[in-house]
């Protein structure tokens, strides 16, 4: 489960180490407060909403200008790692430590200009100090495992106080979930407020490249096979995480080189489910096969993607969820035709399970 886990920033990690710790110039060091609050996503967690949470983070960023497309596409954006410190102030739910790969864009055309309104996102893991515990932590419903997923979205302002240094504010959420591989796990959603100092080291003054990209012409109708799967455990605490594996078609179209739109019909298979109808009387024999049909969005980064699909369950007997269902993943091309990726389905604020995939392009 572990194992799992961690392999969470192995899809980002390729990207920000050749851009951290290859030999370059303008990389910046960060250093950020944050005080917020958990939010209250379920009555069932209320009793571990006692204190503000406070805390730092820690950003390591390296700087582009221009010297690949995708670059200016998204108007020249950091990649970097925010290492992220949280003390809940409850003994119940502990500190959590996280490694988050991310990788942040610049929302204002003029990127020479001293105010800058950005978005960060990152995908990573976590370590939780404090879980639950049947005998002695059984408050804590939120996290059950060491290890848990992490989940970063940001806006932010940066104001330049010279060549070097510069003046952070943001807002942000914060999730840790380790996907339901061990109950209990409704997880943690922290908002926060931060305020920091960033410097450059190793400066030298760099103009952005700017250049006329082709638009594409065509745009043809692609797609793909993937074949997910993983392990969850059923609503039943203790019972051990079980095998599940997802089969999905997609059907796309390309919209510009940023992002493809396209149509998911998937099956889903899961043994814990199929556990769980068997000492169901009132389901007892019922089929647990499912199959959705997806609306899906794919937003192009390089050599990665972020996959954003909104789902319905067409065939759903056992019907153990809601109909609804949603996944947010981070894919990476290994090739131009094949792929890994994994991310998070959930109905709602529930998650079901953490996927891990590989997948083969057809156009």
């Amino acid at each position: 489960m572990r194992f799992r886990l961690f392999l969470i920033p192995f899809f980002l990690l390729p990207l920000v180490l050749q851009a951290q710790f290859t030999p370059g110039l303008n990389k910046t060091l960060g250093l950020e407060m944050h005080a917020g609050f958990i939010y209250e996503h379920k009555p069932q967690i209320s009793h571990l909403i006692q204190h503000h949470p406070v805390g730092f983070r820690i950003t390591y960023d390296k700087k582009v200008y221009g010297s690949n497309s995708w670059e200016q596409r998204y108007n020249f954006p950091d990649q970097g790692m925010t290492f992220v410190y949280m003390d809940y102030r409850n003994p119940a739910l502990g500190k959590t430590l996280a490694l988050i790969p991310h990788i942040n864009f610049y929302l204002r055309g003029k990127r020479e200009a001293k105010g800058q309104l950005n978005f960060k996102m990152g995908f990573g893991a976590g370590y939780t100090t404090t879980k639950y515990h049947p005998e002695t932590n059984n408050q804590n419903n939120v996290i059950s495992t060491d290890l848990t997923g992490a989940v970063l979205f940001q806006f932010g302002y940066q104001y330049k106080l010279s060549e070097r240094m510069a003046l952070t504010t943001s807002v942000s959420v914060t999730h840790f979930s380790n996907g339901s591989m061990k109950k209990p796990n409704s997880g943690i959603n922290m908002f926060s407020n931060n305020t920091g100092l960033t410097y450059m080291i190793k400066y030298k003054p760099t103009a952005y490249t700017y250049s006329n990209e082709p638009k594409i012409e065509t745009k043809p109708i692609g797609g793909s096979v993937t074949l997910s799967g993983g392990a969850h455990e059923s609503i039943k605490i203790g019972s051990g995480a079980r095998p599940f594996f997802v089969l999905s078609g997609l059907v796309d179209k390309q919209l510009n080189h940023k992002s493809r739109m396209g149509l998911v019909v998937e099956w889903f298979y899961s043994a814990s489910l199929e556990d769980e109808v068997k000492y169901d009387e009132e389901n007892k024999g019922k089929d647990t096969n499912r199959i959705g049909l997806a609306l899906s969005h794919e937003l192009v980064i390089n050599q990665y993607s972020v996959m954003m699909q909104a789902g319905y369950y067409i065939y759903d007997p056992y019907y153990p969820f809601q109909k609804i269902y949603l996944r947010l993943g981070l894919r990476r091309y290994i090739t131009d035709r094949f792929y890994a990726s994994c991310g998070v389905k959930s109905h709602s604020a529930k998650a079901e399970a953490m996927e891990f995939a590989v997948g083969y392009r057809i156009k």
